[in-house]
């Protein structure tokens, strides 16, 4: 069951994990046990469900301490406070127990389980239950959609959507001796741009031989920051070798020494590796499970300043083809290691949805974290300053985070990633079954 109406104008949705408020088209992201566990309270209403009841439903083969399960209810009310119809209580030594308000819930559990759309408004919502009853079903339906003519949909928040997102260019750009295919894709902030924008910084740079051969890439403008991700020998798919991203202010020419960048590169990936990925505990048991696991470099030049590299991972683990586990991480570091590594990560739990920019199929992950930890370095120079800004605000914040796949292969995949605005980046790809 995707959809559960809880009173005549708000829904659960299990799929996307939020309640949908029918009057304002407003959502309040839920995590997988918040979501479970309330789904269960809602078809219990006023029974007692106890509270190793409700631990198997929300962290199904999974052992977690009754801590996990306190900090969840105690969530679950903060999310419920605008619904004043909700009581959620808490019986001493037996459980909890959910009460709605008699004048605002909706028709019987059992009448309104389904997986028909979600209705705009409480009045379009009664109609729709009075037709599934039978009464004058064609005419009333036909009616009320006729006046109403607005049907809400499990869609990514606007702010947050890929709808205006452009695929600007196609060309070509020269990077030092070596010369490749450049799509440029921009968000709604960074449209306008054009390839030459990128090659601006690579101008004026050759040597004997091609730094990049027959290379491909994609490159990303969101009006603060213009990145690259550039996979060398590509042929009818990355190899998953040598792959370079780059990301350059939006407002500035860098002037890049490439054969030092690529010298520097190399020395800082040999010598500076701090993110190592473990296998998380998955609360799934569905047969045999696979991790799929994201890794790449993203360096930042800037003039006068020492280079800086994050070293950025991602892991994702299916429950099914929409939703599952979602882990990341970042570890910030500079050339000369004057700045002591800044390390970020988070964990939670992911829908994902299907979206297009222009023809090309976009994979958006919506990632609702239930963990995000900072951990603060000793020294840091005014180089790596943004960046440790940036990460310290993401981590403060509980907002949902976006992340977008628009290409993958056999040994790659490329992402837009909420990092520094919106950054592009093409990720190493491998997997490992459990």
């Amino acid at each position: 069951m995707k959809h559960l109406q809880l009173t005549n104008y708000l829904i659960l949705d299990n799929q996307q994990l939020c309640l949908v408020d029918q009057r304002t088209g407003n959502q309040v992201g839920l995590s997988f046990a918040e979501s479970a566990v309330l789904h269960h309270l809602v078809v219990s209403q006023h029974d007692i469900c106890t509270k190793d009841e409700l631990l198997a439903v929300g962290w199904p083969e999974r052992v977690v301490a009754p801590s996990s399960l306190i900090q969840c209810i105690s969530t679950l009310r903060k999310k419920l406070e605008a619904y004043p119809e909700f009581n959620l209580k808490t019986v001493a030594r037996r459980g909890y127990q959910l009460v709605i308000a008699e004048d605002s819930a909706p028709l019987p559990i059992a009448e309104t389980e389904c997986d028909e759309p979600l209705l705009a408004n409480h009045a379009m919502a009664r109609v729709w239950q009075r037709a599934r009853r039978g009464l004058l079903f064609s005419v009333v339906l036909v009616s009320a959609l006729a006046l109403v003519m607005v049907v809400v949909v499990p869609r990514i928040h606007a702010s947050n959507s890929v709808k205006d997102w452009l695929w600007l260019e196609s060309g070509d750009l020269a990077i030092g001796n070596g010369i490749g295919q450049v799509d440029v894709l921009a968000s709604p902030a960074g449209n306008g741009a054009q390839l030459l924008r990128w090659q601006r910084h690579f101008s004026g740079n050759s040597s004997a031989h091609p730094l990049l051969s027959d290379y491909r890439a994609f490159a990303l403008t969101d009006g603060q920051t213009d990145s690259i991700a550039i996979c060398p020998d590509y042929g009818n798919g990355c190899p998953g070798k040598d792959i370079v991203n780059i990301s350059f202010p939006a407002t500035e020419k860098i002037n890049m020494d490439l054969p030092l960048f690529f010298e520097l590169a190399k020395i800082m990936e040999q010598r500076i590796r701090y993110n190592r990925i473990e296998l998380p505990v998955i609360p799934y048991s569905q047969g045999e499970l696979t991790e799929h696991m994201y890794s790449a470099d993203l360096y930042f030049p800037r003039n006068d300043k020492l280079l800086v590299r994050v070293d950025h991972n991602i892991s994702v683990v299916y429950k099914d083809d929409s939703q599952g586990l979602f882990f990341a991480s970042f570890c910030v570091t500079d050339q000369d290691c004057k700045t002591s590594p800044i390390k970020y990560d988070f964990e939670g739990e992911f829908v994902r949805f299907d979206a297009n920019i222009g023809e090309q199929h976009v994979d958006v992950f919506k990632v609702i974290t239930s963990s995000r930890n900072l951990h603060k370095p000793e020294v840091v120079t005014p180089a790596a300053l943004p960046f440790y800004r940036e990460l310290r605000r993401q981590s403060l914040s509980d907002d949902a985070l976006y992340f977008y796949r628009f290409y993958q292969d056999e040994h790659s995949a490329a992402w837009v990633i909420p990092f520094y605005g919106h950054t592009m980046a093409w990720m190493k790809q491998s997997t490992m079954s459990m």
